[in-house]
């Protein structure tokens, strides 16, 4: 059984060590990162605390202080706020807790206040009500967690959904794409969250011989870490928030509109677009601007990068062609490097990234209609 328990406690241990460096790495470089991920770093943080618990409570810690389960059945509902406070900053540019906010901590507090009374207790009397198989009441707590933790998770994906319905359009900026992102990652935390309660209560009722479910739902809170650091890792750039000296942000005072008009002239009448050694700065000095005031202004009022937006207007240059008759004397490449695109990855890769859909696909299909 010891041998057993180590294992637990060392497959904890690499969750509870991936947790506190991803705690650390929100917090040194929280100025770098878009929106409050300070947020982000608070959740890691009640994430790692849980496992800690975990590998207390596996180490034999409990039996002097079983004060430690008791905090370790409620300790979750801090996540929820906190993580709602994050999306609220990436869908509504939220800065700062407002203390109406202050609401969204009752169901946490309302769970302490339930578990309370026990921390009162001699320890042999807390031991004897966990070990004694699950106990009603936590059965009931649970179930008040499940109901808390669907109803933010509902809540937050509506808000994602609202937002990505709201930003869609034939522009994939940087931010909607870490929004479809977000997106992905509250469902598939859904299921995980549905999975973790079915155990509970399969065990609960003994439906299944399925033992041991805060094991394997600690083991899944592992497993989390190492997603989010292989997803942040992997995708950087999704997250960075690019910053802009006071001398670039003051410079266009007011009159952003008429450089966004002189520059969707320069893009839709002049196709630009089409050269595919364009750079920003060859943009920036028809428009007399520098490179880093042209990026702040795409960024700002589009909510794109330059690249994306050039790439926008590539591919939608590429699917007009195809809409006409142009593409049956060309080959898809030829029309992907008649649109400005230099090689036949990077065309494949933007356009799905652009439409969802691979180009050959969008051909086959156009084709197809045309017949």
């Amino acid at each position: 059984m010891t041998d057993q328990l180590n294992i637990w406690v060392v497959l904890y241990s690499c969750g509870f060590a991936m947790g506190l460096f991803m705690t650390l790495l929100f917090v040194v470089f929280r100025k770098k990162y878009a929106g409050q991920t300070i947020n982000v770093g608070i959740t890691f943080f009640i994430m790692s605390l849980l496992l800690l618990s975990e590998i207390l409570e596996e180490s034999g810690f409990v039996d002097s202080y079983p004060i430690i389960i008791t905090i370790g059945t409620v300790l979750d509902l801090l996540l929820w706020p906190f993580l709602l406070f994050y999306v609220q900053s990436i869908v509504e540019k939220k800065q700062g807790i407002r203390w109406t906010d202050g609401f969204y901590f009752i169901p946490f507090v309302i769970a302490l206040l339930w578990q309370t009374r026990l921390a009162f207790l001699p320890a042999e009397i807390q031991l004897n009500y966990y070990s004694g198989g699950i106990p009603a009441d936590i059965a009931k707590l649970v179930t008040f967690k499940m109901l808390t933790s669907f109803g933010f998770l509902f809540y937050i994906l509506h808000l994602l959904n609202a937002s990505i319905k709201a930003k869609s359009g034939f522009v994939m900026s940087r931010h909607l794409q870490f929004v479809v992102v977000t997106k992905k990652f509250f469902v598939g935390l859904t299921v995980l969250i549905s999975l973790i309660f079915l155990l509970f209560f399969n065990q609960y009722f003994e439906i299944l011989r399925i033992t041991d479910s805060d094991r394997i739902s600690s083991l899944i809170l592992s497993g989390l870490f190492y997603f989010f650091a292989l997803q942040i890792f992997k995708n950087p750039h999704l997250l960075e928030d690019e910053q802009y000296p006071t001398q670039v942000r003051q410079f266009f005072d007011g009159n952003e509109g008429e450089y966004v008009r002189t520059l969707t002239e320069l893009l839709e009448s002049q196709k630009v677009y089409l050269n595919e050694r364009l750079t920003v700065q060859l943009v920036a000095d028809e428009l007399k601007l520098s490179s880093q005031q042209l990026s702040y202004l795409i960024n700002k009022e589009l909510g794109v990068s330059f690249n994306d937006l050039i790439n926008s207007y590539r591919v939608k240059e590429v699917q007009e062609r195809i809409k006409s008759d142009v593409h049956q004397s060309k080959t898809l490449l030829g029309l992907a490097l008649e649109s400005g695109f230099n090689s036949k990855a990077s065309f494949n890769r933007i356009f799905k990234n652009h439409t969802g859909i691979s180009p050959s696909v969008f051909f086959k299909k156009e084709v197809s209609n045309q017949k």
